[in-house]
């Protein structure tokens, strides 16, 4: 499920990053078609990373890394159940800056990340953060 507002009768905004849905983030329009499928019309300018714990973390171990994407203008949310967090950043705090921060929380932890909407099914760098986006 996917939290978004509509805009039009088809087009919708991304109000909160999914955790479960590849290829776009909070703040992006996606136009949605018959059958559950969606394509992205316009690009919000949020990077979305996906955190898979090794381990459940708690409140105070999750503070840290809310800290640091607090000051990279980004958002990091956990569900209640603690197995996954969704990180969502700004492409214009920089890549070099975010792989730096999450690197820091996650790698002593043993916990794995990835990227949600940088990269094609194929792998490829998407690049819509070299384009224009609003806000």
């Amino acid at each position: 499920m996917v939290l978004t507002r509509t805009v039009e009768p088809d087009l919708h905004l991304v109000l909160g990053t999914p955790a479960l849905v590849e290829g776009i983030a909070a703040g992006d329009r996606i136009r949605m078609h018959a059958g559950g499928g969606f394509e992205v019309v316009q690009r919000g300018g949020n990077i979305c990373l996906l955190v898979v714990l090794a381990t459940p973390a708690d409140a105070e171990e999750l503070a840290p890394l809310r800290d640091a994407f607090d000051d990279l203008g980004g958002i990091v949310e956990m569900p209640p159940d603690r197995r996954f967090i969704v990180i969502t950043v700004p492409a214009a705090a920089g890549f070099d800056a975010v792989e730096e921060t999450i690197d820091a929380w996650t790698a002593p932890r043993g916990d794995h990340w990835e990227y949600g909407n940088v990269y094609d099914p194929d792998g490829q760098p998407l690049n819509w953060w070299e384009q224009p986006h609003p806000g």
